[in-house]
């Protein structure tokens, strides 16, 4: 099963009706969070619109409509990106429990901890800060790449490239952490399986990026993000992967 084949179980696997009530609560976090950033952009807009027209001299004035587009363009990238990294963090342990229904029907088997559940509660959300911390330092690299002549052709590649192995990270981890593997030895082994990584996190990258319904690709994603786990990095019997 390739990294877009991943994908599309997870969206299916979400509609189960045995795995409905897990996606529930994620859902609904996302509404919250996805609400209070729309609230909040259209408010800025209009504040940050109208500081633009005051500080221009009259005879820029024309200028204020491609601003504004432009404004609405960064805006939009702004609070996706927002929203998604707010989303996770607060809905991090009800994902982590949907990844564990996820694996547990693929496999048939109960996936047991003897970690307290506040702690795995606690880790989930400690997890997500792992992952911004990795984020951020390569998300300003590439905005610097960005505004290097010459080499800024290459940055629309390395966005989409660096956005759909963010997504693969994202969204596998869950049943990784769920299974206690460490955040350095989860992105090796994604690395070994790059391809279908990167494969499966493209979906999600463009997906996500449609209002609306990225309120469902989430879910969808933290699913499918357990069925890549499961069918490429899960250890098999005898220990290998």
């Amino acid at each position: 099963m390739n990294g877009i084949d991943c994908f599309f179980e997870g969206l299916q696997l979400i509609t189960r009706p045995g795995l409905r009530k897990y996606v529930i609560v994620p859902l609904l976090i996302n509404m919250v969070v996805m609400a209070g950033f729309l609230a909040w952009g259209i408010s800025s807009y209009d504040d940050w619109m109208a500081s633009v027209q005051n500080t221009l001299p009259e005879w820029l004035s024309f200028l204020s409509w491609v601003i504004g587009i432009l404004g609405v363009i960064v805006g939009v990238a702004i609070l996706l990106y927002g929203f998604t990294i707010v989303g996770n963090i607060i809905a991090s342990p009800f994902n982590a429990i949907l990844s564990v229904k996820v694996e547990e029907l693929l496999t048939g088997q109960k996936l047991t901890s003897e970690t307290p559940l506040h702690l795995v509660i606690g880790r989930s959300i400690a997890r997500e800060f792992s992952k911004l911390f990795y984020y951020l330092p390569r998300l300003a690299g590439l905005v610097i790449l960005t505004l290097i002549p010459g080499l800024n052709t290459l940055s629309p590649f390395l966005w989409v490239f660096f956005g759909a192995w963010m997504m693969a990270i994202q969204y596998v981890d869950y049943a990784a952490d769920n299974n206690e593997l460490s955040f350095p030895a989860l992105r090796d082994r994604l690395g070994a399986s790059r391809l279908q990584a990167v494969l499966f996190g493209l979906m999600a990258y463009f997906l996500v990026a449609i209002p609306v319904v990225n309120l469902i690709v989430i879910p969808a994603a933290v699913a499918g993000g357990t069925v890549f786990w499961v069918h490429h990095l899960r250890p098999r019997a005898g220990g290998n992967v």
